[in-house]
């Protein structure tokens, strides 16, 4: 899955999405020069690489990696016209090869474009798109024919529309702009979380357990994309709870949760502007009061998603009210399950190609003593798990998902996030 913004949709005025090659083709016509984001390459990469010299692909994917991300084009010369290349000649296990054995550490996440000649011309082109690394820098492994051959490295950065290597304090700068990124990263994962809780936790009438989840892309999208219309966070919506239906099933066969679905179900599907972000919930309008269970959703134009849902209203019936903070399980399982697929669909409408990290705790603005009290589903009604530990604190529970998740790696990361929290009061997800 390759990038959707590039220096070409930039050029060109283009919306997000994949790369043509009509946009390649147009881009050459109208004489788009190289940067630091854009190399043009006539020839394919040399098959059997000369000991003695670099690498040159690993090399020119490391300098991309360690600038901004960006992409080689094969097939189009250095005076900027279209050459072509033959396209069964290339071996992306090669390529990728290459990578692991040239680049320490190596470059994940490069996606192999082959793009036939759609102008009847013959002259095919492979784009290779190289994503700004997260692990930058990137060191290329070669050899230097002097006195006698010796293993070498370096690391390549673009500079400009030429291709250098870092001096000492570069890579000082590096590294530490990558331990920056991370804890960035970090900060703001924890911000969100902690922003959601607060908002939730002070619209509480009485003391609950509130399940709030943070998914942030590891590359947010910038803020020149445009950001979704409000009929294509409706659509992210509707999407999702069909996503969510299948992946519960997946996971949970039969019997099946009987929970109804939270987002679909307790939400009209109708979001309003936040900032830089679209926001649905059944709270925080008082004309709009409700005896429901809580939710809040908010869609965050650069990817992050942030949910977050009363686990405690009508955990028990009536006669069990005595329960200071009851924990519905099912209910949880459902939320998690359900913000995993809501991240998914999110992810594919902005056509983001990042990872995703995702954090879910259990918070309550009850204070002194109390105990988190896990409630299951008995054979009639919901019940308190008497074998199941009740911790007055629960540590937050973390899963990621890969670019390009398909359901059953979709299902395996909700599994892992809601029996992170689970596994705390000795339950796992299983049938009921």
């Amino acid at each position: 899955m390759a990038r959707s913004w590039t220096r070409l949709h930039e050029f060109l005025g283009h919306p997000p999405g994949p790369v043509t090659y009509e946009m390649v083709a147009e881009s050459v016509q109208r004489k788009l020069g190289e940067s630091d984001d854009l190399d043009w390459k006539e020839a394919l990469p040399a098959t059997s690489p000369v000991k003695g010299e670099w690498n040159e692909f690993a090399k020119d994917v490391a300098a991309m990696a360690n600038t901004r991300g960006g992409l080689l084009v094969y097939g189009v010369s250095d005076d900027i016209a279209m050459v072509g290349i033959d396209l069964d000649e290339v071996n992306d296990k090669q390529l990728g090869q290459w990578l692991r054995v040239h680049l320490q550490p190596t470059v994940s996440g490069v996606s192999y474009l082959k793009l036939p000649a759609t102008d009847g011309t013959g002259k095919d082109i492979l784009v290779v798109d190289v994503p700004a690394s997260e692990m930058a820098p990137h060191f290329l492994y070669g050899w230097q024919q002097k006195d006698k051959d010796k293993t070498t490295f370096n690391a390549p950065f673009r500079h400009r529309d030429d291709t250098d290597y870092m001096a000492e304090h570069q890579i000082a700068l590096a590294f530490r702009e990558r331990f920056a990124r991370q804890a960035a990263a970090e900060a703001a994962l924890n911000q969100h979380v902690q922003h959601v809780t607060d908002l939730v936790l002070g619209e509480s009438e009485a003391p609950a357990a509130w399940l709030v989840v943070a998914a942030r892309p590891t590359r947010p999208i910038p803020r020149m994309v445009p950001p979704l219309s409000r009929s294509e966070a409706q659509h992210v919506m509707y999407q999702s709870g069909q996503r969510a239906e299948a992946l519960l099933a997946d996971a949970v066969p039969m019997p099946r949760l009987r929970v109804p679905q939270l987002f679909h179900d307790l939400l009209d599907n109708n979001p309003r502007r936040g900032l830089r972000r679209w926001v649905d919930t059944n709270m925080l309008v008082p004309s709009r009061a409700t005896r429901r269970r809580g939710v809040l959703v908010e869609l965050h134009h650069d990817g992050t998603v942030v949910t977050a849902v009363d686990l405690s209203h009508n955990a028990l019936p009536a006669p069990q009210s005595e329960v200071v903070l009851p924990v519905a399980t099912p209910v949880l399982t459902s939320a998690v399950f359900e913000t995993v697929a809501l991240v998914h669909e999110l992810r594919l409408a902005l056509r983001m190609d990042a990872p995703i990290e995702l954090r879910a705790v259990l918070g309550t603005q009850r204070t002194g003593l109390f105990r988190f009290t896990p409630v299951v589903l008995g054979h009639s009604r919901p019940e308190v798990a008497e074998w199941a530990r009740q911790p007055s604190a629960v540590q937050p529970a973390h899963s990621d998902l890969a670019p390009f998740a398909d359901d059953q790696a979709l299902t395996a990361g909700a599994t892992e996030l809601a029996e992170g929290l689970l596994h705390q009061f000795g339950l796992e997800i299983m049938p009921t």
